[in-house]
């Protein structure tokens, strides 16, 4: 088990190091003439078409995690050669665990080029999140402790997710490697989220599940 000293003060880095990750692209995107919409939304479709499984997945086709879109972001690497704008976008692709960046040209609408990367774990996306949620709650070992934690704290039943608040992170072997189980081990490697649950009224759980969402699967039930 993890002291909840330690844990408490993992999260809080974890949290601060967030924030100023999204302040600082807030205000380089603000002040650096980002994608457009359109220009996104180009991207975006250019790629779904590559990919035809992200584009099912997008439309909720079916059930499968072939690909993630996680960013689609400018890219400056010839801004100050040329000027011409170009676009990034990065995919994360679950067969392989491989990061895919394809590197494109949004007036033309064609990729250029793309390169796949191991070891790449770019933050959570709105829809991984919402798959790491439904994963520790079809668990049935794993909805038992969070319930029972829950029941705990409230002393009413758990009934359902909207019963709690819950954030979830990118999470690697490297950040906790002395309490992690052989599973846990392999975070990096494969895409898994650790997820903070806490009430409405903001009481922390005293328990954080580990999700390999490459194997759709809990890993670890981490405590504090």
């Amino acid at each position: 088990m993890i002291c909840r000293y330690k844990l408490m003060r993992w999260w809080k880095a974890k949290l601060v190091f967030i924030s100023v990750l999204v302040l600082t692209a807030n205000t380089y995107a603000g002040s650096q003439d980002p994608l457009s919409l359109n220009e996104q939304a180009n991207t975006t479709a250019l790629i779904e078409s590559s990919l035809p499984a992200l584009k099912r997945q997008a439309e909720g086709v079916n059930g499968t995690n072939s690909y993630e879109l996680l960013l689609i972001e400018r890219d400056r690497s010839e801004d100050k050669k040329s000027g011409v704008r170009r676009a990034n976008a990065f995919v994360y692709d679950y067969k392989t665990d491989e990061t895919i960046i394809y590197r494109i040209d949004p007036i033309t609408n064609k990729i250029l080029s793309s390169v796949r990367r191991k070891n790449l774990q770019l933050p959570l996306t709105a829809n991984e999140i919402e798959r790491t949620v439904k994963l520790i709650f079809a668990d049935k070992e794993t909805f038992e402790l969070i319930s029972n934690e829950y029941q705990r704290i409230t002393e009413k039943v758990l009934s359902s997710p909207k019963d709690l608040e819950a954030k979830a992170f990118v999470f690697t072997a490297d950040t906790l490697p002395e309490q992690l189980n052989k599973a846990s081990q392999q975070c990096g490697l494969h895409r898994c989220a650790q997820i903070l649950l806490y009430t409405h009224d903001s009481v922390v759980f005293e328990i954080s599940p580990i999700v390999n969402l490459s194997a759709n699967l809990i890993t670890q039930v981490a405590g504090f």
